[in-house]
């Protein structure tokens, strides 16, 4: 076996320090909605938090800790009988009964007491002086264990391993998740042993070349193998001289190499994690673009019903009960019959029956006002609703499925409600600064006014003949300035619609640029490596 040093160690005090803000800042990483990458992205996001937590922080806050060899396998593999033969006695239960091992056991020289925190939860400790210095060997529970508990504690343990022995039989050497295991390991650098274990004599030449070349295949033909023959009691206990191919190794990875090993695992975890992140950093990248996608639908929707309504869209609020109220205000003998600023016009009665029209008026202005508003936004958002829908990158039907109806009505009418009373008092301004408006309030209040002016506005001719006589014609650019507000009024109910439907993508993890964060720690971690 050749170990190659490296210099993981270093910056460890700033490397420790990275990788911890790295832990946090992808752990904050988020894939909300169904999409190509979404499972991917959620795996990778718990890979690289598995694997800082297990094995990368704990390893650079106890540097001095022995290196930990992982024996990990398929159920029945043998992995405990070959475990008390390295460690010199019967320490871990073996048996027919499976899963035999539901802990893991962890055996250290009685030289090393400094442990690695991450390994020793949970699991039985013992001590053996054939146990090799500088290594503690663990026995894992089945990788394919059918206990769910199981099999996270193996992967646990495996993640936090400095270096792997997987054991397998001649009849489970071809089963997928110990080389899905074996990829994984290799991959991120970790050091690796294959042991083939209780294989018959008739068979073992043919089961090696098999093995042999499917670890070709896969790029592993440089891992050590080791192959233990079945011996007759094997199943209970195994002399340790028939694994002591195995055993002189792990003694001279022990004696000389075991802080190389442990720095050569780091290294390959560190670039296996640069690999990570930016894989994770592209996801984020994709998951950003969809939402950035429909967001722009989102907001093409409500432009196009800001639009599409025409150039006098207001005159709707004019039609229904304010038309009626202002028909009889005009008549006839009706207060406001060629009104003029005149001492009979001035009299007491004359004014509060004015007023009490006026009142009227004011009350359904509004109404018509929050409801033109209210439809203008309703429409909006059935046609985004329409485009959510469409979407095929599924972050639109994300979006949609968030929409609560009842409490989208009830924002969209407090929205019309303000954006009213908001034109209203806007309104009252430009009422309040027209030619002779002092005039005009004397006879009708400046509330008086104001409405009076606002129906002109909206298109009640009574109401324009009424506002010429109080101060006069010539109010083009008056007007004009007063539907431009109820035109702003309007396209705020419309953005505001557009807003709430996409809300939940102003999470910073979906912004386009979030992925930089992830991109910044792989700098980070690659100037300290």
């Amino acid at each position: 076996m050749t170990i190659h040093p490296v210099q993981a160690w270093s910056h460890a005090g700033l490397l420790w320090d990275v990788l911890r803000n790295t832990r946090a800042d992808v752990a904050a990483v988020n894939f909300p909605f169904p999409s190509p990458y979404q499972q991917e992205g959620q795996d990778l996001v718990s890979t690289i938090c598995e694997q800082l937590d297990q094995h990368m922080i704990p390893r650079l806050s106890e540097r001095a800790a022995p290196a930990v060899a992982v024996v990990a396998g398929s159920t029945g593999s043998g992995k405990s009988t070959l475990v008390n033969a390295l460690v010199g006695a019967e320490s871990t239960q073996t048996g027919v009964l499976r899963p035999t091992t539901m802990r893991p056991h962890v055996f250290h020289h009685p030289g090393d007491v400094e442990l690695l925190t991450t390994v020793v939860q949970d699991a039985e400790i013992g001590e053996s002086d054939q146990v090799p210095r500088g290594l503690v060997i663990v026995d894992s529970p089945d990788v394919d264990s059918l206990v769910g508990a199981n099999r996270d504690t193996a992967r646990a343990l495996l993640d936090a391993a400095d270096l792997w022995i997987f054991v397998t039989t001649a009849a489970r050497y071809g089963d997928a998740v110990p080389w899905e295991l074996l990829r994984s390991g290799a991959e991120r650098g970790a050091a690796i042993a294959v042991v083939l274990n209780r294989v018959t004599a008739d068979v073992a030449a043919h089961v090696r070349r098999d093995l042999v070349e499917r670890l070709r295949r896969d790029g592993l033909e440089n891992l050590p193998l080791f192959v233990i023959p079945e011996v007759e009691g094997s199943a209970e206990q195994l002399p340790r001289d028939v694994a002591q191919g195995l055993g002189r190794w792990l003694d001279s990875v022990g004696e000389s190499h075991a802080h190389e090993l442990v720095e050569r695992t780091m290294e390959g975890s560190v670039q296996t994690l640069k690999e990570w992140l930016e894989r994770l950093a592209m996801l984020m990248d994709d998951q950003a673009a969809s939402i950035k996608r429909v967001r722009a639908d989102v907001r093409r929707a409500a432009a196009r019903t800001a639009q599409d309504a025409g150039e006098f869209w207001f005159r709707e609020i004019a039609e229904g009960a304010i038309a009626t109220r202002w028909t009889q205000a005009v008549k006839e003998g009706a207060p406001f019959h060629k009104v003029r600023v005149s001492a009979w016009t001035k009299r007491r009665g004359a004014r509060e029956e004015r007023d009490s029209i006026l009142e009227d008026i004011r009350a359904d202005l509004q109404e018509a006002v929050e409801a033109s508003l209210t439809y203008a936004a309703g429409h909006a958002s059935e046609s985004m609703a329409d485009v959510l829908g469409e979407d095929s990158g599924d972050a639109g039907e994300w979006l949609l499925s968030l929409r609560d109806a009842d409490e989208a009505r009830e924002a969209r009418s407090r929205h019309a409600r303000d954006a009213a009373m908001s034109w209203n008092a806007q309104i009252r301004h430009i009422a309040t600064t027209l030619p002779s408006a002092d005039a005009a309030i004397s006879l009708v209040g400046e509330e008086g006014l104001t409405t009076i002016f606002a129906s002109a506005v909206v298109g009640v001719p009574p109401a324009r003949q009424v506002l010429a006589l109080l101060v006069g014609s010539g109010l083009q650019p008056q007007f004009d300035d007063a539907r431009d507000r109820l035109a702003s009024a309007r396209s705020y109910c419309i953005n505001k619609e557009a807003l709430d439907a996409i809300a939940p993508s102003e999470d910073m993890g979906l912004l386009p640029d979030a992925s930089s964060v992830i991109r910044l720690r792989r700098a980070e971690i690659r100037s300290l490596t």
